[in-house]
């Protein structure tokens, strides 16, 4: 299958980095790690054999280089084509979206005839130019970070669910590495190690099963017994032991570049746990992990039991039908109010003990609602998480509570209906918040 990508790297950084800063830094600094996830596992569009196999011709990026310029060289050793689309106004609008639909209308009437055409951008502007190249019975796939139009998304054979290549193309929260034998594990961190450290590529030999590995390394690109003593101090001056990640954030912030590869162990747990700690010990028994010293600290299980009402709906049927409507436009989770209120007061619970990370708080958020029996999958928490982060929510800052991020959720749902075109009267909004609110019999506005 004859490929062509186009990748708007301002849009899809930029969404990326709403969501977690690291995301964003490694969708640019690797763009091979993602490149190869693509050859390897992502999906045929419908209507094409499922074992067919990508020939990605051409591969296109397009970036505004007055801001982006430290990102090239990732995408040129990729082996990119890296199309210079710098600000044509003094609000810092680019060409980008008038260069990508020129490309791809010139490759739709190139002697080649290209497969498929996949698009890495959220901009409903290409809505046209998927349908032009639908018409002429084209293959399109599509990575939009955010909550694309109802139309882009009809408009795409195939869509790439950001979380999915967040957790696989990227490598963040891969559940694989927990899976696999110690010698698979080093040989997929060492995998990672050109990519990740600015220095020459090592030589390296690997031989799995039988667990020996020789290694040729260039010198550490962190001061490990500094990093070692930061950790110690941490839980020094803590009376409570210390979740980790608050760790890794600290870590990250002090170090720029250790995180999110962590010197090729590709996850914080497995990049710690490979330092000398003794007689500080991890316990990983608890949602996201602690660093505790066994002689001054405890660790005591977490409990979560939310005063909720009972499992039914308790909303009338315009109401419901609302819903359905909204549910359609936008994709937001059919989630009763019962798992809606509850999920809000699982944020904020964790919240209030860890640091924001979209991945780990959405891991231990899915958890904890497991947990109490509510039927939330991870799918949905990541969702909420997103409309939360993508309206403007800042978590951490003591806004945390049930009122404040059901409103801004609702907020976020009223300006996706707004795009959609989805009509509703004076009574929608208030109607929308009960249920996301978890708040059914509540027919007045907020502060009651």
């Amino acid at each position: 299958m004859k490929t062509a990508l186009f990748v708007d790297f301002d849009n899809v950084y930029t969404g990326l980095r709403k969501l977690d800063p690291a995301f964003a830094e490694r969708f640019g600094r690797q763009p091979s790690r993602w490149i190869d996830w693509m050859h390897r596992h992502l999906p045929n569009p419908d209507h094409v054999a499922p074992d067919a196999r990508r020939r990605m011709l051409v591969r296109r990026v397009y970036l505004n280089p007055q801001v982006y310029q430290g990102y090239r060289s990732s995408f040129n050793h990729a082996g990119f084509e890296i199309i210079d689309c710098p600000a044509m106004t003094t609000q810092g609008k680019t060409s980008t979206d008038i260069h990508m639909v020129l490309d791809i209308v010139e490759l739709l009437q190139h002697e080649v005839h290209y497969d498929e055409f996949i698009v890495f951008s959220a901009d409903a502007d290409f809505t046209p130019v998927l349908r032009k190249l639908r018409r002429f019975d084209r293959r399109t796939t599509v990575l939009a970070v955010g909550f694309p139009s109802a139309a882009y998304r009809a408009s795409a054979d195939l869509l790439i669910d950001p979380d999915v290549f967040v957790r696989e193309a990227m490598g963040f929260d891969d559940p694989s590495l927990d899976e696999m034998p110690e010698g698979r594990v080093l040989s997929a961190a060492l995998g990672a190690l050109p990519a990740a450290l600015p220095t020459a590529a090592p030589a390296v030999e690997v031989v799995e099963g039988v667990g020996t590995l020789s290694v040729n390394l260039p010198p550490p690109a962190f001061d490990l017994a500094l990093i070692t003593q930061r950790l110690r101090d941490e839980v020094a001056a803590s009376e409570l032991p210390v979740p980790c990640a608050r760790l890794a954030l600290r870590l990250g912030q002090e170090f720029p570049g250790l995180a999110p590869d962590w010197c090729g162990y590709l996850s914080f747990r497995r990049f710690a746990e490979s330092l000398s700690l003794l007689p500080l010990v991890f316990d990983w028994s608890n949602s996201g992990g602690y660093l505790l010293d066994p002689s001054r600290h405890e660790l005591k299980p977490l409990s979560f039991s939310p005063q909720l009402p009972d499992n039914g709906w308790g909303l009338d049927r315009a109401t419901m039908n609302l819903i359905r409507q909204v549910h359609e436009a936008t994709g937001v989770p059919l989630l009763s109010p019962r798992d809606f209120r509850g999920l809000f007061m699982a944020i904020e619970l964790d919240v209030g003990q860890h640091p924001f990370q979209l991945g780990e708080t959405g891991k231990r958020v899915r958890d904890i609602c497991r947990e109490a029996g509510l039927s939330i999958s991870r799918e949905d928490v990541n969702w909420v998480l997103r409309g939360l982060l993508l309206s403007g929510h800042e978590f951490g800052q003591g806004c945390d509570d049930l009122r404040t991020m059901s409103y801004r959720l609702v907020g976020n749902l009223l300006n996706l209906c707004r795009r959609e075109q989805v009509i509703m009267d004076e009574t929608g909004p208030p109607a929308l918040h009960r249920w996301v609110s978890g708040r059914v019999q509540d027919e007045a506005g907020p502060g009651r």
